[in-house]
């Protein structure tokens, strides 16, 4: 059990009704310590605890969440889950793309000043880093693939964002057109996507899109600047136009996953990564 499957827990066990916390917290505690056994990802299980706590937390009830882990089949009665974590992440990616953006217009025109540099960084890392963990979470919450498999794809996302951020920050600078930047970094998360569920072959070409849609807003993002808005809307326009590519991967996703004969419609999760409801 790492360090973060136990932060994940206490958070969790922290967040729920006092009369229940001891019960929880031992009960959580060895789900997460038996779960490579069950061939289950640990931090997957921390983080559904803490979901179910954090969406389902209601005076008077308790939820099976633990039980349903570690009681014999057929002992329990099996609930409803509610909770659909992958697209909350994946909103929580866009909602914290949108910010970054907002917040990089506002200090553009502050560029240059020294005193504006640990605002930049922490803008930077809500427009790149936080999308990045939530893409990265997101990889190792589906089903269908390995906790292996999952485990790599995530760390390949995590190796995508911190490039995406270098460049974002300006300590790389990348030898590719800026048009096609963004596009290649969406593109590489939908590949993860695509190796890790395995899609047929022809969902390949599906990593076109966010490359096209990357290259297609990148005369609105430099010709806004053209306009006669305030500077700071200006920026945050520009920034907010790199969204499209990342909708676009989106969109890829969604296709593969219903198009193709061997896979579930849309993007499906890990049954231990939905929030069970509450009894």
């Amino acid at each position: 059990m790492s360090a973060l499957d136990r932060l994940l827990i206490a958070a969790a066990v922290a967040a729920s009704p006092p009369e229940q916390r001891a019960a929880r917290h031992e009960q959580w505690l060895a789900d997460v310590r038996d779960a490579h056994e069950l061939d289950l990802s640990p931090t997957a299980l921390a983080l559904g605890a803490l979901t179910t706590v954090l969406f389902h937390r209601r005076a008077g009830h308790r939820s099976t969440w633990g039980d349903t882990m570690t009681t014999m089949p057929g002992t329990v009665r099996s609930t409803p889950h509610t909770i659909p974590t992958i697209p909350v992440l994946l909103t929580l990616a866009v909602v914290s793309f949108l910010a970054g953006s907002v917040g990089l217009g506002l200090v553009q025109r502050y560029n240059g000043l020294a005193g504006i540099v640990p605002a930049f960084l922490l803008i930077s890392i809500v427009l790149t880093v936080v999308p990045g963990l939530a893409v990265a979470a997101s990889v190792l919450l589906v089903t269908g693939a390995p906790i292996r498999r999952r485990a790599t794809g995530a760390l390949v996302v995590l190796a995508v964002t911190a490039l995406w951020w270098s460049i974002q920050t300006g300590f790389f600078n990348p030898p590719v057109h800026p048009a096609l930047s963004l596009g290649i970094i969406t593109g590489a998360w939908l590949a993860v996507w695509l190796v890790v569920l395995r899609r047929p072959g022809w969902t390949w070409s599906l990593l076109l899109l966010p490359v096209l849609a990357s290259v297609l807003v990148f005369p609105l993002s430099t010709g806004v600047y053209g306009t006669q808005l305030a500077f700071s809307l200006k920026a945050a326009v520009s920034s907010a136009t790199a969204l499209v590519p990342f909708l676009a991967a989106l969109l890829a996703a969604t296709i593969a996953g219903r198009l193709s004969t061997d896979a579930p419609a849309g993007p499906v999760q890990r049954p231990d990564a939905l929030a069970g409801s509450s009894a």
